[in-house]
């Protein structure tokens, strides 16, 4: 039989296109395991960024020059933003003030503030924080408040609480939880405006804390775990005569403070919350923080899943617009538009979802948790009027 020509020719053709797809499923069965690798590396990372502890100093600004009562850094979103701060070094402490007309021969890439020194003046070349706390030590040496150093009983040990005194027989009292990675340095800008409404106040360090209990994990929990040592701090109060609390939280604070009110045995006895900068939506935050780093949002909601599952936390328990039925008590509720670290959209969703509830103030030009920092009066004007348009008092 005589073969076609041509057969030979589309026998071999067709082997080597089968050899080619082979190859290509192999390139892309290759790429596609690479590629799931990528982004499981990065989920891995980002959800261990988010849980992480981490105490280490944190000087992001060099002083060019410290001289007649001003100092110039480094110019950033962070360091020119208006108000009064506290400016932090390794071994001292000073107050900054707002951005001042250009220093003569100032670099364009600098700012220069106003400057009070409290423990000494930096040197040219040191590093500094320009610090949200405005204040540095405790009640009475930063302001001049009696204290007791106290230890709260909490599930993993005691917990170091300041306690300041307000007025003899006020049943009413605060509890202020500072945010993720803060220290009990960020309340001292308020306890004056609260000393002075007769309240005494609490001011408890939570889980992780340098000075305090780590979780047995040795991780951050985003309020899920934390908020029992809130809790314990309230019950301490109880304990000393309170009858009823406020509970104030900053950024995750706020988070840890929402969860005592809605999940713990002393939610009856919390009049009213004050929030700052509240995280009031984690996956709202990521978002926010993933984008920020380049990352596709379907790569951030995969990092967010790690972050559930490693932490075994439900993040629907922290989606307080979608739960905004669930809130029972008046709400003090300070953010701004210029966040860039904690967006205030949940937190205006809430606002407008529970307005019987919510009381939102707007500080155009404030960073994360520096509204006070920003315009102190208006602030502390605002919680005063909220105080008494809500009816709660010192007694």
């Amino acid at each position: 039989m005589t073969v076609p020509a041509d057969r030979p020719g589309r026998g071999h053709g067709h082997g080597r296109g089968r050899r080619i797809v082979r190859r290509s499923v192999r390139t892309l069965a290759t790429l596609l395991v690479l590629g799931v690798a990528a982004v499981a590396g990065i989920a891995w990372y980002f959800s261990g960024a988010a849980l992480a502890v981490d105490h280490s100093p944190y000087y992001p600004y060099v002083v060019q020059r410290a001289v007649g009562g001003t100092v110039q850094l480094d110019r950033d979103r962070w360091s020119e933003v208006p108000g009064r701060y506290g400016l932090r070094w390794a071994g001292g402490y000073g107050t900054v003030g707002d951005v001042t007309a250009a220093a003569p021969g100032a670099h364009p890439g600098s700012v220069v503030r106003s400057f009070t020194p409290v423990t000494g003046t930096p040197a040219a070349g040191t590093p500094v924080w320009v610090d949200p706390f405005a204040y540095t030590g405790d009640p009475r040496t930063a302001l001049g408040l009696a204290y007791s150093e106290v230890a709260v009983p909490g599930d993993g040990g005691d917990l170091p609480t300041w306690y300041v005194p307000g007025a003899t027989g006020a049943t009413t009292w605060v509890v202020f939880v500072h945010g993720r990675g803060g220290t009990r340095e960020e309340s001292l800008r308020y306890l004056k405006a609260w000393n002075a409404r007769g309240l005494p106040v609490v001011v408890p360090m939570y889980r992780n804390d340098v000075g305090a209990p780590a979780s047995p994990d040795g991780r951050y929990h985003l309020g899920d775990t934390e908020w029992r040592d809130a809790a314990a701090a309230v019950r301490w109060a109880q304990g000393q005569g309170a009858r009823d609390v406020v509970l104030a939280g900053w950024s995750m604070g706020g988070a840890i403070a929402l969860q005592v009110a809605d999940r713990s045995d002393v939610a009856r006895a919390v009049r009213g919350l004050v929030l700052d900068s509240p995280v009031l939506d984690w996956r709202d935050t990521f978002a926010r923080q993933g984008a920020d780093r380049g990352l596709p949002p379907w790569v951030t909601a995969v990092a967010v899943r790690a972050v559930e599952a490693r932490a075994d936390v439900d993040l629907d328990r922290f989606d307080w617009p979608a739960r905004a039925a669930d809130l029972k008590v008046p709400v003090l509720l300070f953010h701004s538009e210029d966040d860039t670290f904690v967006p205030d959209g949940p937190s205006r969703a809430l606002a407008r979802a529970r307005p019987d509830l919510v009381t939102f103030v707007d500080v155009p030009g404030a960073e994360h948790t520096r509204a006070w920092n920003v315009d102190p009066a208006r602030y502390e004007q605002a919680m005063a009027d909220w105080f008494i348009r809500t009816g709660i008092a010192a007694t």
